[in-house]
């Protein structure tokens, strides 16, 4: 045998015996039904040897359009379409003194986690369209603070236990863990009186 026979059969061997395999098991990664991709992977075997390169660009098609797409559209409406961003209450307290209430220094400074504050979300797409969510402190850092969201939003591209970092002074509302606990889930906001 020459040598361009031996490098035709290991080009052969590895289009049609190693790469699907190898190929496939990148592929599947994209799918997020764990139980389809073991699947699909048993199933590169019962596909004959000749088919399965192009068996397996067939579920590389499958695996952006069920995979990759809803990842990417979710990506591109959080940080392109939508553009939400964290308000700081502090600020419009300054703009509007008179009806815009922020807790005090004093209260923000007692917050820890396990207590629930609420936000204000704008949203760059839709001017008018801004949301107050309630966020339950995970950490705090001095003035650094992560929670997690604890509502649907509805124009703010986000899912309910979204890790959420902010601000001490973004807050516009709170309610301290025993407060939850004494009153129920509805808490006790506080409102200037």
């Amino acid at each position: 045998m020459t040598h361009g026979a031996l490098g035709g059969l290991g080009l052969l061997v590895l289009i049609f015996g190693f790469a699907p395999g190898m190929v496939l098991a990148a592929i599947v990664r994209l799918i997020p039904d764990v139980d389809r991709r073991r699947e699909l992977q048993a199933e590169l075997y019962e596909v004959p040897r000749w088919d399965r390169p192009f068996w397996v660009a067939q579920q590389f098609e499958v695996a952006i359009r069920i995979g990759l797409s809803p990842q990417l559209a979710w990506y591109w409406g959080r940080y392109v379409w939508h553009r939400a961003r964290i308000e700081s209450g502090l600020e419009n307290h300054r703009r509007y003194p008179d009806s815009f209430w922020v807790p005090s220094d004093e209260e923000k400074a007692e917050l820890q986690p396990g207590d629930t504050v609420r936000l204000m979300w704008s949203v760059k797409r839709y001017e008018a369209a801004g949301e107050r969510m309630w966020v339950k402190i995970t950490q705090r850092d001095g003035d650094r603070v992560v929670g997690k969201l604890q509502n649907w939003p509805i124009f703010v591209h986000l899912d309910p236990d979204a890790v959420v970092k902010f601000h001490i002074d973004d807050i516009l509302d709170f309610n301290y863990r025993q407060d939850d606990e004494s009153a129920g889930e509805a808490g006790t906001q506080r409102f200037p009186g």
